[in-house]
């Protein structure tokens, strides 16, 4: 009875440990990835909600408003234009987006992370890199780079543009 007793104090005193094993920088790029290829973009605000858990405040509060911001063009303009929009998912460089998250390979140093996901579209690879810190016990993204470019600078670059009937 007392190796029962003790077996399930280590059991407890094991668990957080393991929970905090599977929150790593590459799990959280696999979640986010996973959801990015496969949710259709029919409905932004939902989806957005969805994976909110996955991104850093900062970087989710700029795509609420790059959101906000695609509204309010849309309402400026006659219903025959085409509104200034961002007609692809903003977190892949390319329109068509990715097929498939092939790898990830995370460099770790303290409560900052840098993890390589590779992708595919068709036989067309290429690599991210995926920026993170480590908020409130978990891994969060805080941007996305693509060779000279990042999700942040296209952010940026979109609202600059002025909306005008």
């Amino acid at each position: 009875m007392h190796d029962c007793r003790s077996l399930l104090a280590i059991l407890l005193l094991l668990i957080p440990f393991g929970s905090m094993a599977h929150d790593s920088p590459d799990r959280t790029v696999q979640d986010f990835y996973a959801w990015a290829i496969h949710t259709p973009s029919n409905d932004p605000d939902k989806e957005a909600a969805r994976v909110q858990p996955l991104l850093g405040q900062e970087l989710f509060t700029a795509l609420a408003a790059q959101r906000a911001y695609e509204e309010s063009c849309a309402r400026l303009v006659p219903a025959d234009m085409k509104p200034h929009i961002l007609d692809q998912s903003p977190f892949f460089l390319w329109p068509e987006g990715a097929q498939a998250l092939l790898s990830t390979q995370a460099s770790v140093a303290g409560d900052t992370a840098r993890v390589s996901a590779r992708l595919a579209y068709d036989d067309f690879h290429w690599t991210d890199t995926v920026v993170l810190r480590r908020e409130s016990g978990r891994w969060v993204i805080l941007d996305i780079r693509w060779q000279e470019r990042s999700l942040t600078e296209r952010l940026v670059e979109f609202a600059s543009y002025r909306c005008e009937p």
